[in-house]
């Protein structure tokens, strides 16, 4: 998936009556009754606005209190990547994995097209917040490893390289940022290092799986059982992207409360018990061959580069904070190295 910079106005949050009434009758929903711009998680309810805003999201109900939540496909999704994300969802719902049902509209199409912007209507699923449990981090493990495991049809081109897309990210940062070249060069070295690892390790030799690619603590709505919600960055790819996300999102980085946005501090170590929790509930339901294991550390390393340029290019993090995010992205290899070594004893 490329990496874009984004609009500088794209209009979040509202939908015009016009819209609505073209997607009901895409969907073939009959009256929408009840729009609702806010989540219910649990106790707590939150602006859809000021979770995310990547995209225009909403709560509609039809005429019979069924909720669906109504979705347009960020600007950085490209149509290819919309068909081969709603696809693999599709698939891997029907397989048993852990994710949202897709409404298709009435010519059998998983999403809808408006004036040049895509749209997608899943069923609403009722649940709650992340809760910083162990309980919780191991119902996220045990959601990404099903995910994993779903069969689906996985197609022929060639995987994203997670090295290569962090490498995207530190240009698109020299691009659009203030942030020091010197900075930006010690995490482009260090990717392309551990890319050099990951490729000894056998990295060019792992199976290519449906990848969520967006494995951070909001993606997941908690219950009995989590379920992954937010396929926008799905993509064929060695799946333990996702694994080191997890660990990053869930283990060190911290967030601006209800929003997906970083906070502005500096993440700290891998909270090893914390890891565990994830990796212990991942490998009950999926096997790590070594070569998947050897290159966890390594894609980590790139995963926290990615992290630290996204938040340096939105401003979650100010310029100020750079080297010392560099820094940390530095040492996420060795740590994670560290938390396999301490599960193999």
């Amino acid at each position: 998936m490329p990496i874009l910079r984004k609009p500088q106005q794209y209009g979040f949050f509202s939908f015009d009556g016009g819209l609505l009434h073209q997607l009901s009758d895409a969907y073939g929903l009959g009256p929408l009754t009840g729009f609702r711009p806010i989540l219910l998680d649990g106790d707590h309810c939150t602006l859809i606005d000021v979770r995310s805003q990547t995209s225009r999201k909403m709560v509609v109900e039809g005429s019979d209190g069924t909720r669906l939540f109504l979705k347009q496909i960020p600007w950085y999704c490209e149509r290819d990547a919309l068909v081969l994300a709603t696809r693999w969802q599709t698939q891997a719902r029907d397989a048993g994995a852990p994710v949202p049902r897709l409404l298709h509209t009435r010519t059998g199409r998983p999403w809808f097209e408006i004036a040049g912007s895509y749209f997608t209507l899943t069923e609403y699923v009722p649940g709650r917040r992340y809760s910083s449990t162990p309980a919780d981090r191991a119902q996220a493990g045990e959601a990404i490893a099903r995910l994993h495991a779903a069969a689906v049809e996985v197609p022929d081109e060639p995987a994203e390289n997670t090295f290569a897309v962090a490498v995207e990210h530190v240009a698109l940062a020299r691009e659009s940022t203030a942030v020091p070249t010197a900075v930006l060069d010690v995490m482009e070295l260090a990717v392309r290092s551990w890319r050099e690892q990951a490729e000894a390790a056998g990295w060019d030799g792992l199976t290519g799986q449906l990848t969520h690619g967006d494995t951070n603590p909001w993606n997941l709505i908690y219950g009995e059982r989590a379920m992954l919600i937010d396929f926008d960055n799905a993509h064929r790819g060695p799946c333990l992207r996702d694994i080191a996300e997890a660990l990053l999102s869930f283990c060190s980085v911290h967030y601006q409360q209800d929003s997906t946005n970083f906070a502005p501090t500096l993440p700290g170590p891998i909270n090893h018990p914390a890891a565990a929790d994830i990796l212990t509930a991942y490998t009950r339901v999926r096997h790590l061959e070594a070569a998947e294991i050897a290159c966890i550390p390594p894609a980590s390393g790139a995963v926290a580069v990615g992290l630290v340029c996204l938040g340096l290019l939105r401003g979650d993090f100010p310029t100020t904070m750079a080297a010392a995010l560099a820094a940390w992205a530095t040492t996420i290899p060795a740590d994670i190295a560290d938390l396999v070594h301490e599960r193999r004893r």
